[in-house]
């Protein structure tokens, strides 16, 4: 067994933890270094917090070494000798609602953040969910993430546990909510994320397996600011899609999704 050691750094401890477990029973194969080599801390606050923890004068420091510094009881993470570390990804929230800064302010901090964490053996990969992580959930599986109802979501309605009780309501009326609980579901989801991206990003026209390459986070999230600026609203996406084909790979996702297996994809 290989002594490298992948590290998920998650915003929270659940529903995070619970998906990334249900991902991994999913794509046993697909993830298998995850199934002894995965080390996963929970950071507890936001993104913004991260950044005030990471940044310095000369840009931002070690992610593993400041994480280490503030959860001294890890026994897991003090021993982890950075060296071992050949993965680094992190998971959080776009959490732009009720800040005390200015959305501009954080927009900022977002696109330095995501231009420093752009490589899982560097510095580390970021991900972000718009606007929480429980969008996993939303996912109807007929119409992915294009209905009316959850295309778009206003950012003052996240205030108050807002969208997790839009998420609450929509899964317990709604029979057509496509559960992330097994492989058939993982890949509907996929795709709806996948094919909202492009539409984000103007690719509508575009065939999916030829624009996966180009749904970098640094890329989704110039196209979330356009809609958070001018219009205040985010388009909904989950960050685990765009992870899994990050780990994967384009041409394997696509395989995957248009597996004989899968035929329901349209």
């Amino acid at each position: 067994m290989s002594s490298a050691k992948v590290l998920f750094v998650l915003e929270g401890e659940q529903p995070e933890g619970n998906i990334v477990a249900r991902l991994q029973k999913a794509f046993p194969e697909e993830l298998a270094d995850l199934s002894s080599d995965l080390v996963k801390i929970v950071f507890s606050s936001n993104i913004y917090s991260l950044y005030g923890k990471l940044k310095d004068d000369d840009g931002f420091l070690d992610v593993v070494e400041v994480l280490k510094e503030l959860h001294k009881e890890d026994k897991e993470l003090q021993d982890l000798d950075r060296e071992s570390v050949s993965q680094v990804f992190l998971f959080f929230d776009l959490d732009i609602h009720g800040l005390a800064q200015p959305i501009e302010q954080s927009c900022e901090q977002l696109d330095e953040l995501l231009n420093f964490f752009d490589n899982e053996t560097e510095n580390g990969k970021l991900f972000l969910s718009y606007p929480m992580v429980e969008v996993v959930n939303i996912c109807d599986q007929s119409n992915g993430l294009m209905s009316e109802d959850r295309k778009l979501f206003k950012i003052c309605d996240c205030e108050g546990d807002g969208f997790k009780h839009f998420v609450n309501d929509l899964n317990r009326d709604s029979k057509t909510i496509c559960r992330a609980n097994c492989r058939e579901n993982w890949l509907i989801i996929s795709k709806a994320n996948y094919e909202k991206a492009k539409w984000l990003m103007h690719l509508s026209s575009e065939e999916l397996s030829s624009v996966l390459d180009q749904m970098q986070q640094a890329a989704i999230l110039q196209h979330q600011q356009k809609l958070i600026k001018q219009d205040n609203v985010i388009a909904t996406l989950s960050a685990f899609p765009f992870f899994l084909l990050e780990y994967v790979g384009a041409g394997k996702m696509i395989r995957m999704i248009n597996c004989k297996k899968h035929s329901f994809f349209s």
